[in-house]
């Protein structure tokens, strides 16, 4: 009886509830259970959204992993179909009686008509875009039929694309607002199709609707923040209401007099001794929690929770001696920053799941990034994407969605451009972590540098510029100016392409010298910029990961489905000609993999400490690229599984806040001090030359150095003869230490070798390990007899090794963490160790 009677009291409850906010808007989220077909076919097959075609045909059995081995060439003809979905659904009472319910898309990819009980109520052509549209005249309590006719892309952008007359760089993709990565690039598949990418829902209001909402910091001191709330809303009424912010236990509110239509609202509020909001490294990320609410009659109307932090970002282009500055200030502290560019996580976005960001992000904040540049051929992120930069203090560099290309002007196309843009800012906008947004990626280069000016006349190509003009400086720049919330705006990345000699003297640099042209690693130190917002070097996956796309037989360089996973034209070539001046040739294909690694990893760090050292000429280093779209050869540091590549590995002790960078310069060891942080910083610096056996050749130790704020410098230096005493470089190495005074904390520590690999007389080392189960999953010890370089582990269970590729001297001893879940049965045979040494 008790139970009973509990049940009762938490149904009234509920019913209570619910009546106390029937004056609030109400969301109903549509059905997950869909069914599609090949339109003009007869047999419908069930699928579950958020969906794409390609996955939702992939679990009907209708087609193979789009991923596995050369599939990918065989479901072209996907992307020349039209295809159909639909589901059915009822309308609850509290949406149903609402006076305006709207039916809204976000994510509908792309050329859509949305059929709604058997009536268009929609089409769309944009899938950056929120879609939406009043069906309440359309709807039934019960038995709502809902129908999306997609039009394949290709079709529908053929008669468009014939009428130009001239065919514009980077092919048909121009012609839709859709994500240009799915019509293929030089490290992802061509997988062109459509789908429902998010959940679609009906709004139900009455009278006034909270349409956005958005905190803005005004003033900023540490004394106190002047904020402001800035909304715009929808008004069936008039009268007085109040509008109230709530915060840290505080209220500010004020009254207002509702108008009918769309209007734009604000109100002021200060937080006295504010706790600003840092990116890593810098501080805190610190977020405040606000409930905003509209009240009428001592009924609240609209409510909205927000969690915000107070920042001020600037972007700082002045002229000085060397050319033009390229930095970003926060909170008035120049900051340099150090990460990657991010491209979606999937070519098929339904598949990413919030799991997916948090690695990824969490993967980004652990190797001490603090800014990820989101690409322009990808996406627009999700929310969740930006919420997670947000707690992580990861600045977000947004471009909009332009890239490689030149895109067709008109009227309808810059209609359509001008609405997703200002969509995409005000959802973007109130967002702590965005930093900048930026027109597009190369297309301005691409313009002035490679050539294809060549294909058009003078006529074309004065069109062609202006249109370029038109979308970048007179609708975007001019929409984040009046509406960015004080975001800065860049027009393209970069500011000039390399064939020009001031793309290191001012804006951002795309630096693929290294890379396209094949030059040396060490061009890095020579072609420094005063931004560096991308350059990158090729791997190959994890093996295991080519073992999830492949069959044995598959698993070699130029195997025909390992070169469907390469898709730069030159890629393995490039590889292999790098490898072969560092690297002795390795023994066979799964050593080339791993041995691929190491040389992008190597690679990659020349490129972040040269930009490092330079600071503050240069104030940034952005690498190419994050993460993979697929399973694939390409310049990524962590692969489509989440794996970490050596390169991220390498990455989080390049990017340390507090680090000793050591380098050789005409015939001078020199180490660089490098603080990222505001403090004055007391080190200690031990720098040792050891031969591969362990002995001490030569040592200097610095008691006590300081580093000052926000610099780089020269802590200690000596010629390489000096300090080799004789002995020849192919037998030594030289490591760097930097610790605090009381030696509590290892800032960095680095070995430096002054040959490449290839020449070093590297010994066979007896690498010993022991494993202990803990908390997290299992400790590692290590332990070598001679100098062990890259050690490499391994293991068929998954998870994730704190450590890996890391060079160990004999004498000391290393813990690793393998973070698992899973219970080992086995724990002498459960990882295997390689070294260098053991690849040739």
């Amino acid at each position: 009886m008790k139970k009973i009677l509990t049940i009762f009291i938490l149904l009234k409850v509920m019913s209570s509830t619910a009546q106390s906010n029937t004056n609030l808007p109400q969301t109903l989220k549509l059905p997950e259970k869909w069914e599609f077909r090949q339109a003009h076919t007869e047999k419908w097959y069930p699928t579950e959204i958020p969906v794409s075609i390609h996955t939702a045909l992939q679990k009907n059995g209708l087609i193979e992993d789009p991923f596995w081995r050369d599939n990918e060439a065989k479901y072209q003809w996907i992307e020349k179909e039209d295809w159909q979905f639909q589901t059915t659904f009822d309308v609850p009472q509290n949406v149903f009686e609402k006076k305006h319910i709207e039916l809204i898309f976000k994510n509908l990819d792309t050329y859509a008509h949305v059929f709604l009980n058997d009536s268009l109520v929609l089409e769309t052509d944009n899938m950056f875009r929120t879609w939406r549209t009043d069906v309440k005249h359309f709807l039934k309590p019960t038995g709502n039929k809902i129908h999306i006719y997609f039009e394949s892309p290709i079709a529908k952008t053929t008669p468009d694309w014939t009428a130009l007359g001239y065919e514009l760089p980077g092919g048909q993709r121009v012609m839709t607002r859709k994500a240009q990565f799915h019509y293929g690039w030089d490290w992802g598949p061509r997988f062109v199709g459509c789908g429902i990418l998010k959940t679609p829902e009906l709004l139900g209001w009455d009278d006034f609707l909270l349409e956005d909402i958005y905190v803005v910091p005004q003033e900023v001191s540490q004394e106190i923040a002047s904020m402001a709330i800035r909304i715009r809303y929808r008004s069936d009424i008039e009268g007085d209401v109040e509008f109230v912010n709530k915060f840290n236990k505080r209220k500010t509110i004020e009254q207002r007099k509702l108008e009918i239509g769309v209007r734009e609202d604000s109100m002021s509020f200060q937080i006295p001794n504010p706790e600003l909001w840092y990116c890593n490294g810098m501080g805190e990320p610190k977020l405040y929690d606000f409930t905003f609410e509209v009240i009428k009659n001592y009924k609240v109307i609209a409510t909205k929770q927000l969690r915000v932090g107070i920042k001020k970002i600037e972007l700082i282009t002045e002229k000085d001696k060397d050319g033009e500055s390229f930095y970003f200030k926060l909170n008035g502290r120049r900051v340099f920053m150090k990460g990657a560019n991010y491209i979606p996580i999937n070519i098929f976005q339904d598949k990413v799941t919030e799991k997916d960001y948090a690695r990824l992000l969490d993967a980004s904040r652990d190797a001490n990034m603090n800014m990820l540049r989101v690409w322009g051929g990808g996406i627009y992120e999700d929310d969740i994407f930006y919420k997670m930069c947000d707690e992580r203090g990861i600045l977000v560099w947004q471009d909009f969605m332009y890239a490689c290309a030149m895109y067709p002007g008109g009227g309808n196309f810059l209609k359509n451009c001008s609405r997703e843009a200002n969509e995409q800012i005000e959802r973007l906008r109130g967002y702590t972590c965005m930093a900048l947004f930026c027109g597009n990626n190369e297309n301005n280069e691409a313009w002035n540098h490679w050539g294809w000016q060549m294909s058009f006349n003078e006529d074309q190509r004065n069109r062609l510029w202006k249109d370029y003009t038109t979308l970048y400086n007179d609708l975007l720049g001019n929409f984040v100016a009046n509406d960015g919330a004080g975001i800065p705006y860049w027009e393209s990345s970069p500011k000039y392409g390399r064939g020009n000699p001031k793309s290191l003297k001012e804006g951002d640099a795309h630096y693929w010298g290294v890379w396209h042209d094949a030059e040396p690693f060490s061009m890095y130190n020579k072609k420094v910029p005063r931004f560096m917002s991308e350059y990158g070097f090729q791997s190959f996956p994890d093996w295991r990961t080519i073992e999830s796309f492949t069959e044995p037989a598959d698993r070699e360089l130029e195997s025909k489905v390992m070169l469907a996973h390469q898709k730069h034209p030159r890629g393995n070539a490039l590889i292999a000609e790098y490898m072969d001046r560092d690297y002795r040739k390795p023994n066979n294909f799964k050593d080339f993999v791993y041995v691929s690694q190491l040389l992008q990893a190597e690679g990659m760090r020349t490129g972040i400490e040269a930009h490092r050292r330079n600071k503050p000429y240069c104030m940034g280093t952005l690498y190419w690229q994050l993460n993979d779209v697929w399973p694939v050869a390409s310049w990524a540091g962590i692969d489509n599984f989440g794996r970490w590549k050596a390169l991220h590995y390498f990455a989080k002790e390049s990017f340390k806040p507090v680090a000793a960078l050591p380098i050789i310069e005409d015939d001078i060891i020199k180490v660089y001090g490098v603080n990222d942080k505001i403090p004055f910083i007391k080190a200690k610096l031990q720098v040792r030359l050891l031969d591969f056996d362990g002995t001490v050749i030569s040592q200097e130790i610095l008691p006590e150095i300081k580093l000052h704020p926000d610099s780089s410098r020269v802590i200690w230096q000596a010629t390489v003869k000096t300090f080799l005493k004789n002995r020849k470089p192919q037998d030594v190495v030289l490591e760097t230490v930097l610790t605090s005074i009381d030696n509590s904390e290892i800032y960095s520590r680095r070995l430096l070798y002054l040959l490449p690999p290839r020449d070093l007389k590297l010994p066979k080392p007896h690498v010993k390990i022991s494993v202990n189960q803990v908390n997290d999953g299992y400790a590692i010890s290590l332990e070598t007899n001679k100098l062990a370089k890259n050690i490499y582990l391994t293991t068929a269970q998954d998870g994730f090794f704190s450590d890996n590729f890391f060079d160990m001297p004999p004498g000391e001893k290393r813990t690793v963490l393998f973070k698992t879940e899973t219970i080992l049965d086995n724990l002498a045979g459960a990882f295997q160790v390689r070294t260098l040494t053991d690849t040739f």
